[in-house]
């Protein structure tokens, strides 16, 4: 099995430069086609409190990673997502005219020394300036960092993280326009309250073993953080996910740079939740665009876990309305 990984990885090594800050795209991947779900809801459109549902769509494909996303930013051209597998998805908005742009790609890290294969990305900034892409896995104590072609990579180890279970480690990730970065944990803060969880505060990019100052991101009950935003406007928005007996639940709630402190509990207030049968899904990824008119309007992605007989990889695009802020 290590034989093959090793065979898959070298494959995997070879460059793609297309969609980055530096590169115009190339023709889309003919694998991978986007299905708009709009015409289906239009008679009754899902009600999500202080979000209105102004895109929905199904990205499908034939490559099997394909379904994995965990982690969505923008880029000079439109989106990046990674997922779970080592995967990287580059694609267009679909709201734009013209045809949709998507492409496959592979991001995996292979230590050789210790044999391992980091893959389980979770979540993923963007530094506006280079294009370089900063990815948060699950099961490794530091982030790593590549360039926009995916050519470079460079380690930022980060202790700290070690602190966390493998499988509850990094979920959410996000660059703040003050400078500071946010990393918080799917993993609790204590063996009893089920609400709580750790969060980590960098003065600004993380830099190799530094020590972070803390904080406890408190979540509605049942609801783990899956990945964090910044709006335009400053405030910040968290993504929650819950999974029950009839499936998977969603909230998106807000929260203030102010109430950033070390030390500090941050509750943040719900704004939306998504319950509707027809959208529900693992939405894991999240990102906020400011529009030509001057609106604000979230975009989700969503995990299949390669599940394609019960979930589905969704798109959404949520538009903020005037009672949310």
């Amino acid at each position: 099995m290590r034989a093959l990984k090793l065979v898959l990885l070298i494959l995997a090594l070879v460059p793609v430069t297309w969609l980055s800050a530096l590169n115009p795209p190339r023709p889309r991947d003919p694998a991978i086609q986007l299905v708009d779900l709009m015409p289906s809801l239009q008679g009754s459109l899902p009600q999500m409190g202080a979000l209105r549902l102004a895109g929905a769509w199904q990205i499908v494909g034939q490559h099997r990673r394909l379904g994995t996303l965990s982690g969505l930013a923008q880029t000079s051209s439109g989106f990046v997502a990674v997922g779970d597998r080592g995967n990287v998805l580059w694609f267009t908005r679909p709201d734009r005219p013209g045809p949709w742009l998507a492409r496959f790609d592979r991001l995996i890290r292979l230590d050789w020394r210790k044999h391992r294969f980091p893959t389980d990305a979770e979540a993923v900034a963007v530094d506006p300036a280079s294009g370089d892409l900063t990815v948060a896995y699950e099961d490794l104590p530091g982030l790593e960092v590549y360039s926009h072609d995916l050519v470079r990579r460079r380690s930022i180890p980060l202790p700290v993280l070690a602190e966390w279970p493998d499988n509850q480690g990094p979920e959410a990730m996000a660059r703040l326009a003050d400078g500071r970065t946010l990393i918080v944990g799917e993993t609790y803060s204590g063996w009893l309250d089920r609400t709580r969880h750790p969060g980590l505060i960098f003065r600004a990019a993380p830099q190799p073993y530094e020590e972070p100052a803390r904080f406890e991101l408190v979540m509605p009950p049942g609801y783990r953080p899956c990945e964090l935003a910044q709006m335009p406007d400053g405030r910040l928005l968290v993504l929650g996910r819950h999974f029950g007996l009839t499936g998977f639940r969603s909230v998106i709630a807000a929260f203030t740079p102010q109430q950033l402190r070390p030390g500090a509990k941050v509750t943040p207030h719900v704004i939306a939740r998504i319950d509707d049968p027809r959208i529900r899904d693992n939405y894991e990824g999240m990102t906020v665009t400011r529009e030509a008119d001057g609106s604000h309007v979230v975009w989700l992605v969503s995990d299949s876990n390669e599940m394609v007989w019960a979930q589905r990889t969704l798109l959404l695009k949520l538009r903020i309305g005037p009672e949310a802020r």
